[in-house]
């Protein structure tokens, strides 16, 4: 019964949401994104006319604009003006962990959400005018970024960012020609760029590049899963690139109507959405792809996206056939949960040994959990867990690597903050008020 409970509850919470309209309105080919971990950062550039004393528009000019959105309340709020730039186009960024780090033609900016502050970043040891469209990765140290370029301008040159030090280093040639629209990937290790269909590899340890084999058509692009690079493409054809094999792998094509703009990894699937119809999701090593629908958005050129780690949010872009127009919809698309149904659920939610192994492990006790104490299960492809190794129970999560991490100390109860409300209700944990179920002594 507990488990008919949980098919239904995981089905009813798949699917698209529309976001409540945004309180800024970038143009399409100027704005960026990140997700922190509780909310998406929005920062882009609008044109806003200028009123005289009586109110009426005396002139037009761009100014930067940035907003957050918050996921678990569903709601918008503007943040404090960005200082004004000279950037108009393309814009990069990436999470720190503490800043939101924006890089672009002309923008180079840092914004802390604890403080609501925005600062200035020094300038870069790139003597050029365009620092737009270029491929920006955060490695946990640094921002790398390389390539980029505008109005016949095509670079080949690349930098590195510490925001410990506020200091910007110049990285060493690669061995590309130069690329307008570069694509990056950072895999723990390396800082893979595709030039085209051309690949190099860059180590930060090393100070160095190396070629690797092509893509077979160029990249669009590009993500980590933990294991491999999946590339998707202007067109159908998705591929996989194992760095120890340094061999590309072609993937089933997507459905009709379908291309790779936007992709992410849910832990168990790769989500591709993008072109006429909508997304498609597939479970690497099967043969086809699943159709998902646009939801609530029509198709779009240059939207900016996050993956929340258990939900795809998409917002603003332009409609694909008519490019100019700009439109602030956005949508929330939650896949649902992998081989949803009875089976699937009653091996979701069995503690196997090596489940209390994994957890063992991630916690660096010597002992196994406690017995009758351990909650596990999977939800739009994140793993929870719940297990007791000494006095209070310890609240873990998986993260885009499916590795364990350690999230919280219990305290007797577990809220819907931490672990989804359909697990906890799955696990049959009595409710204590608040959104929060207790957890057995």
């Amino acid at each position: 019964m507990i488990t008919f409970k949980l098919a239904l509850a995981l089905v009813a919470a798949a699917g698209w949401q529309s976001l409540p309209p945004a309180p800024i309105t970038p143009e399409f080919d100027a704005r960026t994104s990140v997700w922190t971990g509780k909310q998406m950062l929005v920062f882009g550039r609008d044109q806003q006319t200028a009123l005289d004393s009586r109110g009426k528009p005396y002139a037009t000019g761009a100014v930067n604009v940035a907003a957050a959105y918050d996921s678990r309340s569903r709601t918008w709020r503007k943040l404090s003006p960005p200082a004004r730039t000279s950037g108009f186009m393309s814009l990069s960024s990436v999470w720190t962990g503490k800043e939101m780090l924006v890089w672009g033609q002309g923008t180079h900016l840092a914004y802390n959400p604890s403080t609501d502050t925005w600062r200035q970043l020094p300038a870069s040891p790139l003597l050029r005018v365009h620092d737009g469209f270029g491929a920006v990765v955060w490695t946990g140290k640094e921002m790398l970024g390389w390539g980029g370029g505008c109005c016949g301008d095509a670079f080949s040159d690349g930098v590195a960012y510490n925001p410990a030090t506020n200091t910007w280093r110049a990285l060493p040639k690669a061995l590309l020609a130069g690329d307008q629209h570069p694509v990056g990937v950072w895999t723990g290790r390396r800082y893979i760029v595709f030039a085209g269909s051309k690949a190099a590899a860059y180590d930060p340890a090393r100070n160095t590049w190396r070629r690797i084999a092509s893509v077979p058509v160029r990249a669009a692009a590009a993500l980590w899963n933990g294991s491999r690079v999946f590339v998707t493409t202007a067109s159908r054809n998705v591929f996989a690139y194992e760095p120890s094999k340094d061999h590309w792998q072609r993937l089933p094509l997507l459905p009709p109507g379908r291309v790779g703009k936007v992709v992410v990894f849910d832990g168990e699937r790769l989500l591709v959405w993008g072109g006429e119809h909508g997304g498609a999701r597939l479970i690497p090593g099967a043969k086809q792809w699943t159709v998902f629908a646009h939801g609530p958005l029509p198709a779009k050129l240059e939207p900016t996206a996050v993956w929340t780690g258990s939900a795809l949010i998409v917002w603003g872009g332009a409609p694909t056939k008519m490019w100019g127009h700009y439109d602030e919809a956005g949508g929330v698309y939650t896949p649902p949960a992998v081989g949803c149904g009875d089976a699937w659920m009653a091996e979701n939610l069995r503690v196997t040994p090596r489940v209390k192994a994994e957890l063992r492990r991630a916690d660096g006790s010597t002992h196994p959990p406690l017995a009758g104490h351990t909650y596990y299960g999977r939800y739009s492809g994140v793993r929870y867990a719940i297990a007791t190794f000494g006095a209070e129970p310890t609240v873990f999560r998986t993260d885009v690597n499916n590795h364990w991490r350690v999230r919280a100390q219990a305290h007797g109860t577990v809220c819907s903050t931490m672990v989804p409300v359909e697990l906890l209700r799955a696990w049959s944990l009595p409710p204590s008020g608040r959104g929060c179920y207790a957890l057995p002594r």
